[in-house]
């Protein structure tokens, strides 16, 4: 028996004697290759093709994933170097990393492996909730963590990590999307700092970035923030297009990310950026495998119809490296939860939306050198009633309970675009030659019971007594846009970009004001239908570069220059139709950027930055004087435009604890203001306004499974000049902002059984008390919207193909006032609220095929 056992034992030995012998020799062959010199001569191109080149010269086995370098570039590697100098030459632009295993074996990567049964399902796993944080998809049977600092994003029109853009950056990837439930605009405001929104329910808001708007009708149809999905920019700049420009409520399904860049955004993305840029990045074309997905959610509402929604996608290649197609379809529908009790309706759940669409896209790589990606996308949404309730202002209470409206008719929204575009980029080796063209129709009407603002009015002046007036709005939108843009190849001690943009655009927009007597039927009166036209033409070029002083030490500078030409027309008939003389309008804006970083290190960075925005002016429409023949009200009005001033860093505290805090100070000049001058509408400049604060996002994995995150907003947005047309006063705060903001999230994974996975996580919210208007103004009133708190859980279960989640959003069912107008007729306050959605519980079951 002891014989036997020394005889286990020495064979024991010898075998782990062998072991170690192999992995030193392992490890000394690694070394060796890591210094040993080759010559390279790989020319500047897309990073799969040259890893691929770098593997045949070193005679070295690497490995990547298609899905991780797809997009990158690599700098032109030349000269006699080691195999690990041209190696971190080659990786440098795109933030990848390399890992050697103890058989020498390279693995490019942008996370750190985590061989453990907890992460079988990559797409599932560590999805934490920081603005800057995301979970990658591995592949193979090792999944993966994707950090903060490793996160490849476009804010700068080339691929970098966000770790390395000098300015506040925000970015939700598409499996933090799928964790938190996200569906429309709504569900990004907790995760996105200093992000607010306002206006009615889905399709009908409003983004806010930094505070800057000044109340929730004077930017209708003038954008303050630039939506763009992928590289083409969504919807016009131009004030006459009325509720046709909504900001996009795009289906998050399908996103590869979300990216939103706080601060004016007007030197790389032109008009109608002023507050910040929203990008939807979608996912393209997997030219190497087939994948499906299918997803179907059902949601109850405390009080409310039902959510139910459906989303489907399909990769195919066709020729594998050289096209493939991917087809995406959704329907979400949207439960209402207000009840209209007119005596004249009397429905429940009015204000239920439905949204559906799809996208479908063409990806062609006809050489390694060229790509061609062409995109037809479209959504329509449609609803009943709005959300809006009526609020007793004397009581702090609604008027008629809650949850209920009384309106005497419906109020009818439906929206429609579709985007067509193509996109081209060419690798000239020494630079990137990109090409994007675009043509967009956005169609949508709106009929809003507008009784308490006509009633009185047409019955003094016309002595007409009906018992409700509707406006119709009905705008159409045909934009064709195109950019050219050059840019550098990554690596060079100066990066640059140069290119151009062009953008053309006819609006057309009905408007009608309609009666109705008790019965229900239309008065044959006409009393106001109007036609309005609106051209807009911008022009522009624009240059950015970074110089590269020493290895740890950046200075950027940009500059934009654009013309924009605008012409305006109307046409009137009725009893106070108008018809008004053609008006134009042309303006030259220059813009600019600069930036500082400074790199601290494996610590993260430190920048400043200066920037500036703009919203192009343009013509009002006004009559003449019959006698002097001057227009009776100023016939143009200018481009309002901010200059950002920000300091920020980025900063790895320890290994599991990351860091984002931006400072910054926008000063708002000539601020854009709807206006009343003799009796005429008019878009008119104020004076001035500044927002400042602080923002701040922090990321935390202190155990295996376990993320947290947090992140805090304090914006001071006030006038610093009176505004007359508002009725307002220097110091005034800006309506729609909190001045405080903060959430709070936690995400935690565990193994179940063998293939399987769990995990539980929520959200608490908190956003500050905000003013709708300001304090004794009769134009403009003021309405206090209470502090509320919002907290979301969630738990899952998935494998590799399926997964089901149970969520609950707003648990304790809090009544917070998401948005609220006030608006005085006929000396009278009339005051609307919109509430968040009630408590809603529901499920999702996510299949991959």
């Amino acid at each position: 028996m002891v014989e036997g056992l020394k005889g286990r034992r020495a064979r024991l030995l010898c075998a782990t004697a062998m072991l170690v012998l192999f992995s030193s020799s392992a490890v000394v062959s690694a070394r060796a290759a890591e210094t040993r010199q080759m010559q390279f001569d790989i020319p500047a191109g897309d990073l799969s093709s040259s890893l691929k080149q770098f593997g045949q010269v070193a005679d070295q086995q690497i490995i990547f994933s298609e899905e991780v370098v797809r997009g990158l570039r690599a700098p032109a590697v030349k000269g006699n170097l080691t195999t690990d100098e041209a190696l971190q030459r080659l990786l440098q632009p795109s933030g990848l990393s390399t890992q050697r295993t103890k058989a020498g074996v390279l693995l490019v990567q942008t996370q750190k492996s985590r061989a453990s049964s907890e992460t079988d399902n990559p797409k599932r796993a560590g999805a934490g909730l920081s603005p800057t944080t995301q979970t990658a998809q591995a592949t193979g049977a090792v999944a993966s963590e994707q950090r903060a600092e490793e996160i490849v994003v476009t804010a700068q029109k080339r691929a970098e990590r966000v770790r390395d853009v000098p300015q506040a950056v925000s970015v939700l990837t598409g499996d933090q999307l799928d964790r938190v439930g996200a569906k429309e605009l709504g569900d990004l405001a907790a995760y996105i700092p200093g992000l607010s929104l306002r206006g009615g329910s889905v399709g009908t808001r409003t983004i806010v970035l930094r505070g800057i708007t000044t109340n929730a009708t004077s930017d209708l149809g003038s954008r303050i923030v630039g939506i763009y999905v992928d590289d083409v920019a969504f919807g016009t700049g131009t004030p006459g297009s009325g509720v046709a420009n909504f900001d996009l409520d795009l289906s998050m399904f399908d996103l590869d990310r979300v990216e939103v860049l706080n601060g004016p955004q007007g030197t790389l993305y032109g008009a109608s950026s002023l507050g910040g840029l929203l990008k939807y990045v979608t996912k393209a074309p997997d030219l190497t495998r087939y994948t499906a997905r299918a997803e179907t959610s059902f949601g109850f509402l405390s009080g409310g119809e039902s959510d139910r929604g459906f989303r489907a996608v399909v990769n195919a290649p066709i020729v594998e490296d050289r096209a493939a197609v991917r087809v995406q379809a959704y329907h979400q529908h949207f439960g209402g939860f207000v009840d209209n009790i007119s005596p004249a309706r009397h429905e429940q759940d009015i204000d239920g939306v439905d949204a559906y669409g799809g996208r479908v896209q063409l990806l062609l790589k006809p050489s390694d050198q060229l790509s061609l990606k062409l995109v037809a996308m479209g959504q329509d949404m449609r609803r009943d009633g709005s959300s809006g309730i009526q609020w007793n202002l004397a009581t702090n209470a609604p008027l008629y309970g809650d949850l209920n409206q009384s309106i005497a008719g419906r109020e009818p929204f439906t929206q429609r675009y579709r985007v067509y575009s193509g996109t081209a980029d060419y690798d000239l080796g020494f630079a990137t030659l990109t090409g994007v063209v675009a043509h967009q129709d956005s169609v949508a009407s709106q009929e809003p019971d507008a009784t308490d603002r006509f009633a009185l009015l047409f019955r003094q002046a016309l002595g007409v007594d009906l018992a409700r007036y509707v406006v119709s709005f009905h705008p159409k939108i045909a934009k064709n846009s195109a950019e050219l843009r050059l840019a550098s190849t990554g690596g060079e001690r100066f990066e640059w970009l140069i290119g151009g943009y062009y953008d053309n655009e006819k609006i057309f927009q009905t408007q009608q004001i309609s009666g109705f007597d008790a019965a229900g039927a239309r008065s044959p009166i006409n009393f106001i239908t109007a036609g309005l036209r609106t051209y807009y033409r911008e022009l522009a070029a624009f240059a950015n570069g970074t110089f590269h002083i020493t290895e740890n030490w950046d200075l950027s500078g940009g500059i934009r220059g654009t013309r924009a030409d605008s012409n305006y027309e109307q046409t009137g008939s009725g009893l106070l139709g108008l018809s008004l003389p053609a008006r134009g309008d042309r303006d030259y804006i220059p813009n600019y950027a600069a930036s500082t970083k400074y790199k601290l290190g494996e610590w993260g960075m430190v920048y400043a930055r200066f920037s500036t925005g703009y919203r192009p002016g343009g013509p009002n429409g006004v009559a003449n004087d019959p006698a002097t023949g001057a227009p009776l009200a100023s016939p143009v009005f200018a481009a309002d435009k901010t200059k950002n001033y920000e300091v920020g860093a980025k900063v790895t505290l320890i290994d599991w604890l990351a860091l984002d805090v931006a400072s910054y100070r926008i000063d708002w000049s000539s601020i854009q203001l709807n206006a009343a001058r003799n009796g005429f509408g008019v878009r008119a400049n104020g004076g001035d306004a500044k927002s400042q604060g602080v923002e701040l996002a922090l990321q935390a994995r202190p155990t295996r499974g376990l993320t947290l995150a947090a992140s805090a907003t304090y914006t001071d947005a006030k006038l610093v000049d009176p505004a007359p047309d508002l009725q307002a006063h220097a110091g005034d705060r800006l309506p729609g902002a909190s001045k405080w903001a903060f959430a709070l999230t936690g995400d935690y994974e565990f193994p179940l059984v063998s293939g399987w996975n769990g995990s539980v996580g929520g959200t608490l919210s908190h956003v500050g008390r905000r003013n709708s208007g300001f304090d004794g103004s009769s134009v403009a009133p003021n309405f206090v919207q209470p502090a509320y708190d919002q907290l979301d859980l969630r738990a899952s279960v998935a494998s590799d193909r399926y997964q089901l989640q149970l969520f609950v959003h707003n648990l304790t069912d809090e009544r917070g006032i998401a948005s609220g107008t006030t608006t005085v007729n006929a000396g009278v306050p009339s005051t609307f609220v919109t509430f968040i959605r009630p408590r809603t519980v529901g499920l999702t079951l996510d299949i991959q095929f």
